[in-house]
């Protein structure tokens, strides 16, 4: 596992929190999450009962736009269309489905493997189709990351929860019982510190 800058599980109970650590260090491996993780703390109380989660998060790729791989123009004069050739044609397949289900089936055509035309008014959609997202790194892993801990980590039965996601912090506080306002302030201050270390590294 890549070595996270800060790794802490605490707990009442030692043996409860190395089971816990060995827990998310595998669910975060089995995941591919290590490198999105920088900062991560964990509290765990059994006879309370409560489980909080708090990581800062280190999201690297933006969304990746048609505007990134294809040069998307006004079509042929006099018609409505928009041309757009592919420089590469890793994202073909994503970017077909897209436009299908924007313009439907029947206003797209591909007249040779690097050429896809689009049937609709160039004038509005033009700027539209260059910056239409294909694909959300980002918005994937964080899809990942909720799995990993609501399904995963969180201890079986904790079933009333507060999350609160972005794309640098990640904050789960869960319970049997109702959640206590200490135990979701406990949770702010473990991700404020987390925050402190990382201005004071």
């Amino acid at each position: 596992m890549e070595q996270l800058e800060t790794f802490i599980v605490e707990s009442p109970d030692t043996v409860g929190a190395r089971t816990t650590k060995v827990l998310i260090q595998d669910t975060l491996a089995d995941l591919s999450l290590n490198r999105v993780i920088g900062r991560l703390k964990v509290f765990v109380d059994p006879v309370e009962p409560v489980f909080i989660f708090t990581a800062l998060l280190r999201l690297g790729t933006p969304a990746i736009r048609l505007k990134d791989f294809a040069k998307v123009e006004m079509g042929s004069l006099g018609k409505d269309e928009v041309r757009i050739e592919l420089q590469r044609e890793a994202h073909t397949v994503k970017l077909l489905n897209k436009l299908w289900e924007k313009y439907g089936k029947e206003s797209i055509e591909q007249p040779d493997k690097k050429v896809i035309v689009v049937k609709t008014d160039p004038i509005k959609e033009v700027d539209v189709l260059r910056e239409l997202v294909i694909e959300e790194p980002q918005a994937e892993v964080l899809d990942r990351l909720i799995d990993a801990v609501a399904l995963r980590i969180i201890p079986e039965g904790f079933r009333v929860r507060k999350h609160e996601l972005s794309t640098s912090h990640i904050l789960f506080v869960a319970s049997e019982d109702t959640l206590k306002p200490e135990w979701i302030a406990k949770a702010k201050e473990m991700l404020e510190s987390m925050r402190r270390e990382e201005e004071n590294a």
